[in-house]
């Protein structure tokens, strides 16, 4: 891992080239990216990773939200507004490509006079790594359709669960994904709580998957193994 910062693709790929491939650098672009979509009404969400490092070279790219550099106060600061955080760490930690990097500060808060904080993602952001740890494997597909709202599968493996991701920066929100005929008639539902739809999947393998206004949901199959841990995992554990 090498820290090199700078807010342009084209320095970052030159460097690359000239390291040859061999080390991943922060993602800038793409925290800046998560900066402008949360303060800019009805941000694109489609266009969320044009031009960043993960687009470029997915292998190279570490990604992140924030870190001891960007928080108020630091050289680096970068203001992500509170509400975007947990739709930027569930694109960063439940997506196939990059390597995510948390910081601790967003995980328990931070203390001190310019940049005391608590918790990001309303403290729900273990729960964010655990869909990691737990259900986000398998092939991705992306329902990248609409401008403000937008959601992926990821369908699981032989030995391990799925989960279908759907989020908004405007408001209400929903997208009709394929999660598998071997589904019909499971009931998903979101691990994070934040929507309270009961989503059946139809004959086909297909339901719509709902979302809150600037929120994002995960959903997972009812009786998947680990579910009974959701809201109860400390920071420290993890």
């Amino acid at each position: 891992m090498g820290e090199y910062w700078k807010d342009n693709l084209g320095t970052q790929e030159y460097y690359l080239s000239n390291m040859h491939h061999q080390l991943s650098l922060f993602d800038t672009e793409l925290v800046y990216k998560f900066k402008d979509a949360s303060w800019q009404p009805d941000y694109d969400l489609r266009k969320i990773f044009d031009g960043t490092l993960l687009q470029s070279k997915p292998i190279n790219a570490c990604t992140l939200v924030s870190n001891h550099d960007t928080q108020k106060g630091q050289a680096l600061e970068v203001d992500i507004n509170g509400w975007f955080k947990p739709l930027a760490y569930a694109l960063i930690l439940l997506r196939i490509s990059g390597y995510p990097c948390v910081f601790w500060g967003d995980l328990v808060g931070t203390a001190g006079p310019s940049q005391g904080e608590g918790p990001s993602c309303g403290g729900q952001l273990p729960d964010l790594i655990l869909v990691r740890s737990l259900y986000a494997y398998g092939v991705q597909e992306d329902y990248f359709d609409y401008a403000t709202c937008i959601g992926f599968v990821r369908r699981g493996t032989w030995d391990r669960e799925g989960c279908a991701v759907v989020m908004s920066d405007a408001g209400d929100g929903y997208k009709d994904m394929f999660v598998g005929v071997e589904h019909k008639g499971e009931t998903w539902t979101d691990v994070l709580g934040w929507n309270k739809a009961k989503v059946v999947i139809d004959e086909n393998g297909s339901a719509r998957f709902h979302c809150s206004a600037t929120s994002v949901s995960v959903y997972v199959r009812d009786g998947a193994p680990g579910r009974e841990l959701f809201g109860k995992v400390r920071p420290e554990a993890l």
